[in-house]
């Protein structure tokens, strides 16, 4: 009877202990490694009731307005759990002592931990001509898409042109995102005029048929950002460049300021989820490198390639890039972060998977 006595006392003392409302925070710390000069970081943390009584969040407190929050509830049940979204906007962070921090303060009425911060913290740094951050590559992005057969891309195309056959062109809309501009092509430019009318039907506001197709690019701009099959010399397209209407483009228009995006990770990466559009061309090693370099298109005056190298952390792709700016590509940059930075701003927009 005494023990039964001393445990249930033991019991009490132990139940008192926990009477109340009890804040848990999942993570307290969030460490966001390297980022460029003026990314948004965001993350999530967890707010978790282990008390037995409900839990309040008087107020939240942070140091400077490079920091906000979203917490759309502050009234916690016993066992339940909320989630709060941070913000750190780190423009201007770059010229502060490595790493920086900033700070979350939550006021509640756990008597245990009345006052609980949540931090953020990792390295800033400004980056090097050859590095851009997802903002940068979001902004220049377009899609260019080749309307012809299989065959016929595959013996030469436009540099980064994705292939979808006409016929085909009903299915992929189902993946092309709507809010991005997308330019066409064929060999003449009339089928290109057709596509744009059906993508226009199914609500995109941004889609261009590059005027007289391949035809009229070659009387504009001969062989300018052509890919060629191996062995395959520069051949001018057959057929009458077609005036077309409405939303065409004029070719020096697209070549002005060209886009072209490479996914230069494995085979088995580049399926799980990839930029949409984006070339896959593995690149391990230096004479990959090198030997792919060669078969990139030159660059003329008066025209710019902007072509973005991305891999899964941008390390390898960075080194990528400063390799192409001294071959004659001024414009060749790296995603900084890779496809992580990418989908640690934007999650899965614009990203394609494979089945």
């Amino acid at each position: 009877m005494r023990f039964v006595l001393l445990t249930a006392m033991a019991l009490g003392v132990v139940w008192a202990g926990f009477s109340g409302p009890r804040i848990l925070v999942e993570p307290e710390v969030y460490e966001f490694g390297t980022v460029a000069d003026g990314t948004v970081v965001e993350f999530y943390v967890t707010l978790t009731n282990a008390g037995n009584q409900r839990l309040s969040i008087f107020r939240v407190d942070y140091r400077c307005v490079c920091t906000s929050y979203e917490l759309a509830q502050r009234e916690i049940a016993p066992g339940e759990s909320v989630r709060m979204k941070i913000r750190f906007n780190t423009k201007g962070y770059a010229q502060y002592a490595q790493p920086v921090s900033q700070t979350v303060t939550l006021h509640t009425n756990d008597l245990a931990r009345p006052r609980v911060t949540i931090t953020v913290r990792g390295v800033v740094r400004t980056l090097s001509p050859h590095e851009a951050p997802a903002s940068a590559l979001a902004e220049t992005f377009w899609l260019l898409v080749d309307l012809r057969s299989p065959k016929q891309y595959a013996q030469g195309h436009l540099l980064g042109a994705l292939n979808a056959p006409l016929p085909e062109l009903e299915k992929w809309a189902e993946k092309l995102p709507k809010d991005r501009m997308i330019y066409l092509y064929d060999e003449t430019g009339e089928k290109a005029a057709q596509a744009v009318v059906l993508l226009e039907r199914k609500g995109f506001r941004a889609a261009g048929a590059i005027r007289g197709g391949l035809v009229g690019w070659w009387q504009e701009l001969g062989d300018l950002f052509f890919v060629w099959a191996e062995g395959a010399g520069p051949t001018p397209p057959a057929g009458t460049a077609y005036p077309g209407t409405g939303f065409t483009v004029a070719p020096s228009r697209v070549a002005r300021s060209y886009f072209a995006l490479v996914d230069v990770r494995g085979p088995a990466e580049f399926k799980a989820g990839h930029i949409a559009g984006a070339l896959h061309v593995p690149l391990f090693t230096m004479n990959e490198l090198a030997a792919w370099a060669k078969t990139l298109p030159p660059v003329r005056p008066g025209y710019t390639l902007h072509l973005w190298i991305v891999d899964e952390d941008g390390t390898r792709a960075c080194s990528i890039a400063a390799y192409l700016r001294e071959r004659g590509y001024p414009e060749a940059k790296c995603l900084f972060g890779g496809m992580r930075a990418w989908q640690a701003q934007y999650g899965t927009y614009l990203i394609w998977s494979e089945p």
